[in-house]
């Protein structure tokens, strides 16, 4: 009989990570790393596993924002994994009395592929689609592998005369091991004026990434001949798999093609590690045009996700709950 265990917090990182890796789902936000990271800024992680015996069938890792009286949001990045007809119930109970709410609001995003019978067993299970979610949904997968020609053939043309812009720039581009955050955050905030945007990442969070996911972090700076910070990329690397996970280009940069340049040179780092499936995390064709072209040039195919699903108890916290994402401009 499968049932779902509460793991405590003393459970060991190590077998966690090794049972995830048994999924094909699986993705950096449900690993140790990415809850010690998320915990340096005030979420606390817990973990819980449907268990068959001693062998997992499902997982999910969830981040607890905890209130007064009682009240709290679990957040689930990148999960629950493994037999979505076990996303069920169980698990939603077992997660409030694990939490110790009396009131909770609960939503994850999964990434796995979206198909009809998952979306069926969701919805029998109490979960239904958030009326203000966090992203589109939809995603595009890029291959690092093939060699670097075959890959600049399936980039679209205009993708291709850009990289070329880019490469008359002069620039110096190379991976940057120790990256400066306080560096990073002054690019960002440069970017985040121009395009009017909330801030993307704290210093605390640039901090936090790097001092929890540490080697499985790789990045790549893009500099002028006096070595200013034109633009940067990173992902997350686990085995032959990759996340995009931060990148930003400043004002100077949008004008030399600053951000192809970053880009291509960390696909080549992928292409050097073994990566065959980068995911580029998330794309929006109608919100955000420029990003998804930028992506989309890059040959990368589409895809959607499972994606974001609900539930709360009582079941009409959602409706306010989904009122302060929106006011958050679409934050947790």
């Amino acid at each position: 009989m499968v049932t779902w265990q509460t793991l405590p917090a003393a459970h060991d990182d190590a077998e966690w990570d090794g049972w995830l890796d048994g999924f094909d789902d699986r993705s950096i936000y449900q690993r140790a790393a990415w809850g010690a990271c998320r915990r340096a800024l005030g979420w606390t992680p817990h973990r819980w596993a449907a268990l068959d015996g001693a062998q997992p069938r499902a997982l999910a890792q969830g981040l607890l924002k905890r209130y007064p009286g009682g009240v709290g949001v679990v957040w689930l990045p990148g999960g629950p994994v493994g037999a979505v007809e076990l996303w069920n119930a169980e698990l939603q109970q077992t997660i409030r009395r694990s939490c110790g709410l009396s009131v909770v609001y609960c939503r994850f995003n999964a990434f796995r592929a979206a198909g009809d019978e998952e979306r069926r067993q969701l919805t029998a299970a109490g979960w239904c689609q958030p009326r203000v979610p966090l992203g589109s949904g939809l995603s595009l997968l890029y291959d690092p592998s093939p060699p670097e020609a075959a890959r600049l053939a399936a980039c679209s043309r205009n993708w291709r005369h850009n990289l070329r812009r880019a490469g008359k720039g002069g620039f110096a581009v190379a991976p940057w091991p120790q990256p400066d955050v306080d560096e990073m955050r002054a690019v960002y905030a440069e970017m985040e004026g121009y395009k009017q945007l909330a801030e993307q990442h704290s210093a605390a969070g640039l901090r936090a990434l790097y001092t929890h996911l540490g080697t499985q972090l790789l990045t790549v700076a893009c500099r002028d001949d006096t070595g200013r910070l034109l633009a940067f990329r990173a992902c997350a690397v686990l085995g032959d798999r990759a996340w995009d996970m931060l990148a930003a280009t400043a004002v100077a940069g949008r004008r030399n093609y600053a951000s192809y340049a970053a880009f291509w040179a960390l696909m080549e780092e992928c292409h050097r590690r073994g990566v065959r499936r980068y995911d580029l995390s998330g794309v929006d064709p109608q919100g955000n045009r420029g990003v998804y072209d930028f992506k989309q040039g890059t040959g990368a195919a589409p895809l959607e996700y499972l994606g974001e699903w609900e539930w709360a108890a009582p079941a009409l916290l959602a409706r306010p709950a989904n009122w302060m994402i929106g006011r958050r401009r679409g934050g947790l």
